[in-house]
């Protein structure tokens, strides 16, 4: 996929190269192939099922992650990465509080002394006033030390409420910062853009300089000779390794996988992602994707000389062998006849959980179960809250995530998965990974009407289709599923639909991509 002319020499393999000799291919198996991603390592299933794929097939794997990264799969070397933040959360630290916050404090050191001494102060003044208490002296001696503690109070309410307006203006400064989506900050996120060009991502996101800098001399003393980079994080992480290690003599292979673009924060996020991702998409010499629509996309947005090969994240088939121990209804301590419906992954709004909590009251019996990776996020409080508005609370459960390898057992024991996502343009042209991890777990499924999960269980039957952010027709929808479940777990009695689905079948064109990237 690399572009003539690029900055990186051409790519010594191609797609229509013949077929490496046996002890090239011998060879070939001698490489190293480091994974790298740019979140955690235990939460990430791409992540983890590429390298186990590489390490099956024989290479050298590094899987090079940040925390929380604490499971170790055989043969794999994790790196766990430590990202301090500091040209990315400069902004935040010392937020410029201008005209708008006059009396604002300048840095967040300045914030935090003198919130902290303020505290200091009081608990002194509130230590003298028990001294005093306490302390026997002579009337006129205490009479002055009264006054001289009552006069350290006054001077202590003073400077409360002056710390305190600096301190709100202060914050206040900081939200924006975090939030650049003011008229003003989307006007210089486009000047940024003008005068920059694809290089604007490193004035708009520093953070990306940041992961470089935590990542860079990682791939650089592992010297691998193929770098699976998963998203444009670590693509960019990886052509800059790659260039140094060509520079040294030494040729990296850079396979850029592209999951379904998201839409950042503010106009300021989306913007950085675009420049950073179009500095580099070219430069890699093999593009992945999880979508036929993706793939297409790509090619036309980034002019590849080929479309990028299709790899789902699906589950490995021998997930489905055994039942989890202690699955989602133990879990939940429900008994085999009370109904209950999974929703697995974050509960962002764009994911529709709050059509759920919605559903419940005119579901009567049925429980809900959110299989997430933080329970104490944010948006899970709101949902809690609502939750116990409704009166339905107690048919709320919030779980943990559980390894990657075993979600399909331990989400088997649900009654239905539901995926109500809204229809946006990242969830319409592909298969969720949660979908895939439903149907390995052979549960019916619940699916909003976005593009590619309505058609393809309209076409297998495996569960029912809703409208996005309908209640009611959600209502409708596991009420049917509900009524016959037998009849939607049959259609994956169909032959070969779970091998289809299967990380076995799926990995096969990203090992061949492998075998000629690092042949002859």
């Amino acid at each position: 996929m690399g572009m003539a002319g690029s900055l990186r020499g051409p790519t010594p393999a191609h797609p229509s190269d013949p077929e490496p000799s046996a002890p090239a291919a011998r060879a070939a198996r001698d490489a190293c192939v480091a994974v790298v991603t740019g979140g955690g390592v235990d939460g990430d299933s791409r992540a983890l099922r590429v390298a186990a794929a590489a390490r099956t097939a024989g290479y050298r794997v590094t899987l090079v992650g940040q925390a929380p990264a604490t499971v170790a799969p055989r043969g794999i070397d994790v790196r766990r990465v430590v990202v301090q933040g500091v040209l990315g959360n400069h902004r935040v630290r010392r937020p410029r509080p201008g005209l708008r916050w006059p009396f604002a404090y300048r840095s967040a050191g300045a914030h935090d002394h003198r919130t902290v001494r303020l505290a200091a102060a009081r608990a002194l003044l509130v230590t003298r006033s028990a001294e005093l208490n306490l302390v026997h002296r002579p009337l006129p001696l205490l009479a002055l030390a009264r006054c001289g503690h009552a006069l350290a109070w006054l001077r202590y309410g003073l400077r409360a409420g002056w710390t305190r307006v600096r301190a709100a203006q202060y914050q206040a400064a900081v939200r924006r910062r975090r939030s650049p989506d003011a008229r003003l900050d989307n006007l210089m996120t486009d000047v940024t853009r003008l005068l920059l060009g694809r290089r604007a991502w490193r004035r708009l996101d520093p953070g990306l300089l940041d992961e470089e800098v935590a990542y860079g001399p990682v791939l650089d003393e592992v010297r691998p000779h193929l770098i699976h980079a998963l998203g444009h994080r670590a693509l960019g992480v990886a052509i800059r390794a790659a260039l140094r290690a060509e520079g040294a003599g030494h040729r990296i292979e850079v396979v850029w996988d592209v999951p379904p673009r998201t839409p950042g924060p503010s106009r300021r996020a989306t913007v950085a992602g675009d420049a950073h991702e179009r500095s580099f998409a070219r430069e890699a010499d093999g593009v992945v994707t999880v979508g036929e629509g993706l793939a297409r996309e790509l090619r036309a947005r980034h002019r590849l000389s080929a479309t990028p090969a299709v790899v789902r994240n699906a589950p490995p088939l021998a997930a489905t062998t055994a039942r989890h121990p202690h699955g989602v209804r133990d879990r939940c301590r429900l008994g085999p006849d009370v109904p209950l419906l999974v929703h697995a992954g974050p509960v962002t709004p764009d994911r529709g959980p709050a059509t759920v909590i919605e559903a419940l009251p005119k579901l009567y019996d049925l429980h809900a179960a959110f299989v997430v990776p933080d329970p104490d996020h944010p948006d899970l409080a709101a949902l809690r809250e609502r939750a116990a508005q409704l009166g339905v609370d107690g048919r709320l459960h919030v779980l943990p995530y559980v390894p990657v390898a075993e979600i399909p057992a331990f989400l088997a024991s649900a009654d239905i998965g539901v995926l109500p996502v809204h229809k946006l343009p990242h969830h319409q042209s592909v298969l969720a990974t949660r979908y895939f991890e439903y149907a390995h777990a052979r549960l019916p499924v619940v699916v909003s009407d976005v593009r590619a999960m309505a058609a393809a269980t309209l076409e297998l039957g495996n569960g029912e289709v809703f409208r996005a952010a309908d209640t009611a027709d959600f209502v409708r929808a596991v009420g049917a599923v509900l009524t016959n479940p037998r009849r939607y777990r049959k259609a994956y009695d169909r032959v070969d639909i779970l091998r289809t689905w299967s990380w076995q079948t799926e990995s096969t064109p990203l090992l061949d991509l492998y075998a000629r990237l690092l042949g002859p």
